[in-house]
């Protein structure tokens, strides 16, 4: 335990001294996207600040938009219209809406599933009013056919439609999640299928959320067929639910850092779950880590808006992760009143190991795996150690060296390729001429980007300082 304790503590050391930047990921604006990035209100007919749009939703099947839009356009307000997703561009295919109806708002909320089956739900403001949710089996189809009434019952809450999401669609069957601004005792939320059976779990007074109010109000996603996030500000609540027993289980608090960041989604980008999150008066963006949800690390920040934007008072919106592709997502986010956005987001670099430059006297330095925050065994090999001598060092730098002839201090043929100002350490037991330096990472996002080089020293009696130095190495921390 003690030895355990020491090489942690000679890790923290080490990468605290080479932390050369702070930066874990970027957020761009995604390029051909609106005006750099921003779909302004009034780009669009179907686009206003009057509130109007509260729905958004990232079909993976086709990579387009689905927004939902109660501003009157020619006389029609239940408007489901698809936007490219690379361009923001209406592309005037819009869903058939006949046969909605019902609700304080006939539509207002968009999902879709990963089998690209799309739906929308209206808002019911009373426990006696039905929550529908319509369902268009895919864009093609939906433009000429009406949608199926997937869901038509009360749902079990005072309030219902504020906030919606749906998950699977390929290996599970697809089922929604909803909750409102009301409460009924303390937060609440309601778990249904879409298969037009109308059965569904209303959530009630979920232990350890808040009383007064409800948590899952403003925004929720899911992480998995049953765990979800809900959101109406400040903390955002992890909560595992049975459709079975109807009982849901606070698995954590998630702090966000503001009572205004409120839409959020989830995803996986490059093996990390993130959650991006979008600021009601500001519509800045944030991303976090969500490795410790309890204390989520913040990754980087964005707003493509520009100019005065109109107050959005109801905080509603939606955020949407659009492709995922290794360490990179594409992020819409859309605030009620102020249009939308998109991001590239970027969570390089990877995890990075490279050797250079030769030893002397057969000395060598390799890397075992890859410096990628999590890899508790993650350890540098001096090898070819002098059988005379059997003891070997590794020597830690801030930057490399272009490879110093150290012949003048009593080493011929050697070369210096790092620049030693953090320290040499010694490495455990040699056996078989291999000397073993573990270097266990912390699963610790703020490491990301601290860059190091390293190289081997071994005692030898070929040279006149009886020392030998290995090739270099530069490890850059990533995932």
């Amino acid at each position: 335990m003690r030895k355990q304790s020491f090489t942690l503590l000679c890790t923290a050391t080490i990468l605290a001294l080479a932390c050369q930047a702070t930066a874990q990921a970027t957020l761009t604006p995604l390029p051909g996207f609106g005006t750099s990035g921003w779909l302004a209100p009034g780009t669009s007919p179907y686009l206003s600040t009057l509130n109007t749009e509260r729905g958004l939703a990232f079909n993976p099947l086709t990579g387009n938009l689905v927004l939902v839009s109660r501003q009157n356009v020619g006389g029609i307000s239940n408007n489901i219209r698809i936007l490219s997703g690379t361009t923001g561009a209406d592309l005037n295919t819009p869903l058939d809406p006949t046969g909605i109806s019902g609700g304080q708002f006939t539509i207002n909320q968009a999902g879709v599933a990963d089998d690209g089956s799309i739906y929308v739900a209206n808002l019911s403001i009373s426990a006696t009013s039905n929550f529908k949710v319509y369902r268009w089996d895919n864009e093609l189809l939906g433009q000429t056919t009406p949608p199926v009434v997937a869901y038509d019952a009360l749902s079990g809450l005072a309030r219902t439609g504020d906030s919606f999401a749906v998950q699977g669609g390929l290996v599970t069957s697809v089922q929604f999640a909803a909750a409102g601004s009301n409460n009924i005792s303390a937060s609440n939320f309601v778990v249904g299928s879409v298969d037009s059976t109308n059965t569904s779990t209303a959530f009630l007074s979920v232990p350890g959320t808040t009383g007064s109010s409800n948590d899952y109000r403003l925004s929720l996603a899911f992480v998995d067929a049953t765990t979800l996030i809900g959101n109406q500000g400040s903390n955002a609540r992890l909560t595992a639910f049975d459709r079975t027993t109807a009982l849901a289980t606070l698995n954590a608090s998630i702090p966000l850092g503001g009572l205004a960041r409120r839409a959020l989604d989830y995803a996986v980008v490059g093996g990390r779950p993130v959650i991006a999150v979008l600021d009601s008066n500001s519509s800045q963006l944030s991303v976090f880590d969500l490795t410790d949800p309890t204390s989520p690390a913040l990754l980087v920040q964005g707003n493509n808006t520009t100019g005065t934007l109109t107050a959005n008072v109801n905080g509603t919106g939606a955020v949407a992760f659009g492709a995922v592709t290794g360490n990179t997502a594409v992020v819409y986010a859309m605030n009620s009143n102020q249009g939308i956005q998109a991001f590239t987001l970027d969570l390089s670099p990877l995890a990075n190991a490279t050797s250079f430059g030769t030893g002397c006297d057969g000395l060598g330095l390799v890397n075992v795996g890859q410096p990628a925050i999590g890899n508790s065994t993650f350890e540098l090999q001096v090898t070819g150690v002098s059988p005379i001598s059997p003891i070997a060092f590794v020597a830690f730098g801030t930057s490399a060296l272009p490879g110093i002839d150290l012949t003048g201090i009593g080493m011929p043929g050697c070369f210096a390729y790092s620049s030693l100002d953090i320290g040499l350490n010694a490495t455990g037991p040699v056996v078989g001429g291999v000397g073993i330096y573990p270097l266990p990472l912390p699963n610790t996002p703020s490491l990301v980007n601290s860059a190091i080089t390293a190289q081997g020293v071994g005692l030898t009696l070929a040279t006149p300082l009886n020392l030998s130095a290995s090739n270099g190495v530069t490890l850059l921390v990533g995932f």
